[in-house]
């Protein structure tokens, strides 16, 4: 435990900044907890559904393809179903027919990233201000008391560099998580994008069948 009470010893000659960057860090950990469950709530094996759905779509089996769908998780099941439940009800455009839920599921991924950039900036600026100011009320202190021993400016510079360590401290982990959240999002589109390429495909291939009789008639 002697790292924790050292810890909390550094904290507490931190002074005041302290606060702000400790409540920084508690939201920074809340949002972090959000996005992973998020991703979580989305990993999905795609290449299993990749299989899957072509293959209900190769049998023209649109049923299957809405139930596939529906017992996906996360947003590829929910747009996959929304967009072929439409179809089934005469829509002839898959981009039309997934344009509202994507928008939708769009909203809900971005909702956290914004606050999260907005912390990793925040928190290394909030670490700098302290330190600024730890600085400022150090020399005022040596003006005051006349001292000229190094040791006591050394003591004053040290506390008020803990605000800066502090903050990068904050602002790496936060900067890291950000990113894998913004790879695995970008991941989770592209294969969605891919799956909708699939039904757009299909489409044109039954519309393409249907087309057939009219020009033999005609």
């Amino acid at each position: 435990m002697n790292w924790f009470s050292t810890a909390a010893d550094l904290c507490i000659k931190g002074g005041f900044f302290m606060i702000p960057l400790f409540i920084v860090a508690l939201t920074a950990l809340v949002l972090i907890i959000e996005r992973l469950i998020y991703l979580r709530e989305n990993r999905i094996d795609g290449d299993k559904f990749q299989f899957e759905l072509r293959t209900a779509l190769k049998d023209d089996d649109l049923d299957q393809a809405v139930v596939l769908g529906a017992r996906t998780k996360g947003v590829i099941g929910r747009v996959i179903e929304e967009g072929l439940m439409r179809v089934k009800a005469g829509e002839t455009d898959i981009e039309a027919a997934t344009e509202k839920a994507i928008l939708t599921e769009m909203m809900s991924m971005e909702k956290s990233r914004g606050w999260m950039v907005t912390l990793s900036q925040v928190a290394p600026l909030l670490g700098i201000l302290g330190t600024v100011w730890g600085l400022v009320v150090a020399f005022i202190a040596i003006e005051q008391t006349a001292s000229t021993d190094p040791r006591y400016l050394a003591g004053g510079i040290y506390q008020a560099l803990i605000t800066t360590v502090a903050g990068l401290l904050i602002a790496i982990p936060i900067i890291i998580v950000q990113e894998h959240v913004r790879k695995e999002t970008n991941h989770i589109l592209s294969w969605l994008d891919l799956y909708l390429a699939e039904i757009k495909e299909w489409m044109a291939r039954r519309n393409a069948t249907a087309e057939v009789p009219r020009d033999v008639k005609g």
